[in-house]
C-alpha cells in the first residue's frame, strides 16, 4: 500500500492551515464499519459485544459505539466514571479491574456489572452486595501463545482467579448467597484461532463446576492487520467453530450460554492516523543511518516503544525517489524510535520511504489503539495533542483541543 488508509493531500492541507501538528485524526466511517463487523456473528444463543474502552476512551468514540449498539468493558473505576459521563447507560457497562476501587460501591449501586478478578474482590462484593449477581475472571493457566508482553493468562500473570481455586469461589458464593452469573476469560492480544477454540473448551470446564453461570465472556484479541505483511483474523470462521462448542454444551447440560466478547484494538486501530512534521534530517555517516526527526514520538504514540510493533508510514510529498530512513521521535529518550524491528523495540530497522525534506508531513497510520489512550502525559513537558474527527460527510471537527502549556503545571502547588 503506497498511500495512507484515509488521509489525503487535501486533509493534510486543511490540518496545516487550521491546526498545529502533531494531531490525531479519526475516521468515523472506519469506526462504524468495524462495529458492524460484529452484528451478524454466528453465535448459538445470542451475543453481546463489549468495547474494551482501554484501547481508546475518547468520548466521541464511546458515543459512536453506543449508537452502534455496543456495550462496554471498563478496566478501572475511573474508566467507568468516564463512560457514564459520556451518557452511556450504566446497564451497558461492566468493570473488571486489577484494583479494588474507591468508587466501587457507587458504581455497582448504579447497576454497573461487577466482575471479580480475585478472591478478595469476590468477598468484598459478597459482604457489600449479598443476594446479588456478579461475574468472575478466571486465569485458566495457559496463554495466547503471543509474545510475552501481551499475554494475560498463565502462571506469570496476575490477571484473574487461578483456575484451581474454583472451590473457594463456590464457598464464597454460598457464604454470601451471591450468584455467579458470568465467566470472564481474556487470553491476551493476537491469539490464534486455535487458542480461541481451546480457551472455549477450558471455559466450559469451569461452567460445568458453577451451574449458575449463563454468560461466557471470552474477551477478545483477534488480529487486525495494519501492516502489509499482516493478515486479519477470519472472524466468521473462528466463531462458526466456537458456536459448535456452545451447541455441544447445551446438548450435554441443557444450558444455553450467552456469548460476550470484548474487542478493543480490532475496532479502533485503523480508525486513526497521526500527522507529524519532519523537523530535521541527520545521519551517522554514509554507511550507517539517515534519521528523520519528527515533532511527535513516544509521548503521543507509546505503542511502538512499549510493544515493539510496527505502523505504516507515509511521507506526504510527490517525490518519485525512495530512501531508507530511521524515523525517531522528539523525546529525550534513546527508546523513542518509530521504526523498530518487529517485537524488538530496542533494535532500529530502517524503512524505505519517499525521499523526505524538512517540514514534510509524515502520516503514521494504525494509531487508533493504545496511543492517545495510553499516552505518556506531558513527558518532556510536551502538551497533549489535538484530536480531530473526519465525519462521514467529509467534515473535519475538533474533538479534543491541544493542551495549553500552562495547563501542564496548573495542578502543582507552589510552597517554596
Amino acid at each position: 500500500m503506497n498511500t495512507p488508509r484515509f488521509i489525503t493531500p487535501e486533509i493534510v492541507s486543511h490540518v496545516r492551515e487550521n491546526y498545529q501538528t502533531p494531531v490525531y485524526i479519526y475516521s468515523e466511517k472506519e469506526l462504524r464499519e468495524r462495529a458492524k463487523d460484529f452484528l451478524d456473528f454466528p453465535s448459538a444463543y445470542g451475543h453481546t459485544v463489549r468495547y474494551a474502552m482501554k484501547a481508546n476512551p475518547q468520548r466521541n468514540i464511546l458515543k459512536i459505539f453506543d449508537q452502534e449498539w455496543l456495550s462496554f468493558d471498563a478496566s478501572s473505576d475511573f474508566e467507568a466514571l468516564r463512560i457514564l459521563a459520556s451518557g452511556v447507560n450504566p446497564d451497558k457497562v461492566q468493570i473488571s479491574s486489577q484494583e479494588l476501587w474507591v468508587h466501587a460501591q457507587e458504581l455497582i449501586s448504579k447497576w454497573v456489572f461487577f466482575v471479580a478478578t480475585s478472591l478478595h474482590q469476590l468477598e468484598f462484593f459478597g459482604k457489600n452486595f449479598p443476594w446479588q449477581s456478579c461475574g468472575i475472571r478466571v486465569n485458566p493457566g495457559v496463554n495466547s501463545w503471543a509474545f510475552a508482553k501481551i499475554a494475560t493468562w498463565g502462571a506469570t500473570s496476575s490477571f484473574g482467579i487461578w483456575h484451581e481455586k474454583i472451590s473457594e469461589v463456590k464457598a464464597l458464593a454460598q457464604k454470601y448467597d451471591i450468584a455467579i452469573t458470568k465467566l470472564h476469560f481474556h487470553i491476551g492480544s493476537e491469539n490464534t484461532p486455535e487458542s480461541w477454540v481451546s480457551s472455549a473448551g477450558l471455559g466450559f470446564d469451569i461452567l460445568r463446576q458453577i451451574e449458575t453461570i449463563d454468560i461466557f465472556d471470552m474477551g477478545w484479541g483477534h488480529k487486525m492487520a495494519i501492516m502489509p505483511y499482516e493478515t486479519s483474523a477470519d472472524l466468521q470462521a473462528i466463531w462458526e467453530a466456537v458456536k459448535k462448542q456452545f451447541e455441544d454444551f447445551y446438548s450435554e447440560t441443557g444450558r444455553k450460554i450467552h456469548l460476550e466478547m470484548e474487542p478493543g484494538k480490532y475496532l479502533v486501530i485503523n480508525s486513526c492516523s497521526m500527522l507529524v512534521e519532519i523537523q530535521d534530517i541527520v545521519d551517522t555517516g554514509r554507511v550507517w543511518f539517515t534519521f528523520l526527526k519528527t515533532n511527535s514520538g513516544m509521548n503521543d504514540m507509546p505503542r511502538v516503544a512499549m510493544y515493539g510493533v510496527q505502523e505504516p508510514l507515509f511521507v506526504m510529498n510527490n517525490s518519485q525517489e525512495y530512501e531508507d530512513y530511521v524515523v525517531v521521535g522528539h523525546c529525550c529518550e534513546s527508546s523513542d524510535i518509530i521504526t523498530s524491528k518487529l517485537y524488538d523495540a530496542e533494535t532500529i530497522e530502517p524503512r524505505n520511504l519517499r525521499k523526505a525534506s524538512i517540514w514534510d508531513i509524515l502520516v503514521v497510520d494504525g494509531t487508533g489503539a493504545y496511543n492517545s489512550g495510553m499516552a505518556i502525559k506531558n513527558y518532556n513537558s510536551f502538551p497533549e495533542s489535538w484530536e480531530l474527527l473526519l465525519r462521514e460527510n467529509g467534515e473535519i471537527l475538533e474533538i479534543r483541543a491541544r493542551q495549553e502549556v500552562e495547563d501542564i503545571w496548573k495542578n502543582e502547588k507552589e510552597i517554596i
